[in-house]
């Protein structure tokens, strides 16, 4: 296989479904950095429910609520970048392709996405390195933020499939 066949598209996976690997993977790069900004700026900072690091720095001194501010600062930037990364590449292979990307897939892939940020954070920030807890309660929500995230990718899944079927000639009912 030379180079030139290494690098043409599987046009048989895309014609089926419009929608290219990378394409997908692009768009739940996007949702995953979406879900962390509206985390930070819905449930830290408009809410004030916990910040990125409260259970390791107190919200409740002037010092520990800076350090608190300001890491959320720096995850909201990190999650613009992450953001703009999965936008960027789903733009690059718009252009790459003769046809439209089918929105659905795109849209569940990127649900999915919302979904395994919110996993993530409650695995891996609540439970595993301890920076903060859903609701600031010990960790007493962070079980139902789980079920709640595992809800958000089943719902990106669904509309990921139903996409795939109604681009495969299937009656659109929405």
């Amino acid at each position: 296989m030379d180079r030139q066949e290494r690098q043409r598209p599987n046009r048989s996976r895309e014609a089926a479904t419009n929608v290219p690997a990378r394409a997908l993977f692009a768009a739940g790069i996007f949702g995953f950095g979406f879900s962390g900004l509206i985390d930070v700026i819905v449930l830290h900072h408009i809410l004030q429910w916990h910040h990125l690091v409260s259970a390791i720095y107190p919200m409740t001194t002037l010092s520990g609520l800076r350090m608190n501010i300001f890491a959320d600062g720096l995850f909201s930037i990190g999650m613009i970048l992450v953001m703009g990364i999965g936008g960027g590449l789903v733009w690059r292979s718009e252009r790459r392709t003769s046809v439209p990307l089918a929105f659905r897939p795109l849209a569940g892939a990127a649900v999915i996405g919302l979904g395994v940020f919110d996993l993530f954070d409650v695995v891996v920030n609540h439970a595993v390195l301890g920076l903060h807890h859903a609701v600031s309660r010990g960790g007493r929500y962070d079980p139902h933020w789980a079920i709640v995230s595992i809800g958000i990718i089943l719902v990106g899944v669904y509309v990921y499939r139903t996409g795939l079927k109604n681009e495969r000639g299937a009656v659109d009912n929405s």
